[in-house]
């Protein structure tokens, strides 16, 4: 079972995506709906998984990527954004998010969830780095 922090500014989102991580039997920890407060959620619950959008008020999804990646350089992260320019996607990348994700594709983000689990995993039972 994965723990996850959602960081999103939309409630509704929040919600959606806490649900698909419900349904297929992994728990959310923590929600935030800026990026500020979702760094000091996730450096606070060290979940296993952090899904963080982009556009948010104050400090944005790849600055928020960038401090948490910093802080927790084996955390897995999924950028999951509305927005599916390259220079973005790049940009979370380059922060160190694991895989973007685009939010019109919730197969996409089930398929990386069982990444990350089946990583997770492996890392539990062979000691490897996720990373």
């Amino acid at each position: 079972m994965l723990r996850v922090v959602l960081i999103d500014d939309a409630e509704l989102v929040r919600q959606a995506v806490a649900a698909l991580i419900r349904s297929v039997g992994h728990e959310v920890v923590g929600e935030a709906d800026d990026g500020a407060t979702g760094v000091r959620e996730t450096l606070d619950r060290r979940p296993d998984l952090v899904i963080v959008d982009w556009r948010m008020p104050g400090t944005d999804g790849v600055e928020a990527t960038r401090r948490i990646r910093s802080a927790l350089p084996r955390i897995a992260i999924v950028a999951f954004c509305s927005d599916d320019s390259p220079d973005v996607r790049d940009a979370f990348l380059q922060a160190g998010a694991d895989v973007y994700v685009d939010k019109r594709d919730v197969m996409a983000l089930r398929a990386a969830l069982r990444a990350v689990a089946a990583g997770l995993h492996r890392d539990r039972v062979t000691g490897v780095g996720y990373r």
